[in-house]
């Protein structure tokens, strides 16, 4: 599918032509191509066809330019998990293809993308890591919620432990197959990952239903 230029912002509010949304997409270009340091506003500015003033009335600095990108990846994983549940797919079943869903807004989307990469630059790990994590924790907690509820999960799980595991298993994930790969093999990754913990969360009776890595996008 075509990369969503138009960023698919869930957190703005979707007007093309606001100077916010410009620039945050002329840095999502930028910092895309060439990481945070080596990004300069003004290739910003002259990517969005904007001054310097214009930016500083929005962001004050390539940082909060930064910040506010990988900010909106929390909400992009809260989008994702009521789409996959609005198309009816179970909660067990929306946790499973979450990770994937992902991926697939990484590839579409500009905007989630630069976010991504911003996460894992040492300048800005330490100020914004900690907040994604609560966000897509409470996300994840949120969904294994669901799938308890609905007798999905075996009995007797720590609900918050093990959405941390999750969570620290993906970000892992994504790292080591950064390191070894580029990420080209983070599907395969999660495919494996899964097939090993799900049986430890799941009864035979859910596993028995459940796909993984098929089928894992939202439309």
């Amino acid at each position: 599918m075509p990369e969503n230029d138009t960023g698919h912002d869930p957190g703005d509010d979707r007007r093309p032509v606001s100077t916010r949304h410009r620039l945050l997409l002329a840095a999502a270009r930028e910092f895309d191509h060439d990481g945070f340091s080596r990004t300069r506003l003004q290739a910003v500015c002259a990517r969005a066809k904007v001054t310097k003033g214009a930016l500083y009335c929005h962001f004050r600095s390539k940082e909060a330019l930064a910040l506010a990108l990988i900010e909106r990846q929390a909400l992009v994983c809260q989008a994702l998990k009521c789409e996959l549940l609005r198309h009816g797919r179970g909660p067990a079943q929306t946790l499973v293809d979450l990770p994937f869903a992902f991926l697939r807004r990484l590839d579409e989307d500009l905007l989630t993308r630069a976010g991504n990469r911003l996460l894992r630059e040492a300048t800005l790990f330490d100020r914004a890591a900690a907040g994604q994590v609560i966000g897509w924790t409470t996300t994840v907690r949120e969904l294994l919620k669901l799938a308890d509820d609905a007798g999905e999960l075996r009995h007797g799980l720590n609900l918050r432990h093990v959405a941390e595991a999750l969570v620290a298993e993906f970000f892992g994930q994504q790292l080591v197959s950064q390191a070894m790969t580029g990420q080209r093999d983070l599907p395969a990754r999660l495919v494996r990952g899964w097939q090993a913990g799900l049986p430890l969360l799941v009864p035979s009776a859910t596993l028995a239903g459940l796909r993984i890595g098929e089928d894992a996008g939202t439309s």
